[in-house]
């Protein structure tokens, strides 16, 4: 090849290698939340068994929201419709729900039919997770979740001991396996009337610990 063509030749050459290299060095997709295993359980306080794929439903009433200062003029209360005096409604949905292990963190890449055994020591504290502004109203949602659904849900929990935790990947694609623990995600919906009569829509997320076992989690990238 003469000098010409090899200039003509090497942008082409080195566009095509630099697009392999790419392809072969791409980033891992952020990492996702982990999963509960498919035989993950939990028994609920009626006795009913939730598997990791289950909900439950349940809906309460709050306390009357208090009146604030853009509910009234000058020490008189602007016209309201009767609905403002009615107290919220909160509906929760509950699905079991995997929290990483944040004091000592495990986790390792499984291929179909590979299996990981972790021996457990000491002690892991699993704490609730809610959005800002939100706390009052998470414990009122947490203490019906208890009475409602599971007496062992928590805000907080701490799992101490020795355990050895297994996990074999049975399924057809590989995924990585996290240490952690089998707690709830609480999606509440809260609903009222606010003065002078505008209904009112908030959502409220709690993911919370539950008293139990270590276990291990799913996770695709």
């Amino acid at each position: 090849m003469n000098r010409k063509l090899l200039r003509a030749a090497l942008p082409a050459l080195v566009t095509t290698t630099a697009l392999l290299m790419a392809a072969g060095s791409a980033a891992a997709a952020p990492g996702d939340t982990p999963a509960l295993a498919q035989s993950a359980t939990i028994v609920l306080n009626d006795g009913t068994v939730l598997d990791s794929t289950g909900s439950i439903t349940f809906s309460f009433e709050g306390e009357a929201e208090p009146a604030t200062a853009a509910d009234s003029d000058g020490g008189f209360h602007t016209m309201s419709c009767p609905e403002v005096n009615d107290k919220p409604t909160y509906t929760v949905k509950g699905t079991p729900y995997f929290l990483e292990d944040k004091d000592e963190p495990k986790s390792t890449w499984l291929l179909p039919r590979q299996t990981v055994s972790w021996a457990v020591t000491g002690s892991h504290t699993f704490t609730w997770e809610i959005g800002a502004g939100a706390e009052a109203e998470a414990g009122a949602i947490l203490a019906k979740a208890k009475v409602k659904v599971d007496t062992k849900i928590s805000n907080s929990w701490t799992w101490s001991g020795t355990q050895t935790v297994t996990d074999t990947n049975s399924t057809s694609k590989a995924y990585r396996a996290v240490l952690g623990q089998v707690g709830w995600k609480l999606t509440t919906v809260k609903e009222w009337i606010a003065a002078p009569c505008t209904p009112k829509k908030k959502t409220i997320v709690i993911k919370a610990p539950r008293k139990g076992d270590m276990s291990i989690g799913r996770q695709k990238s």
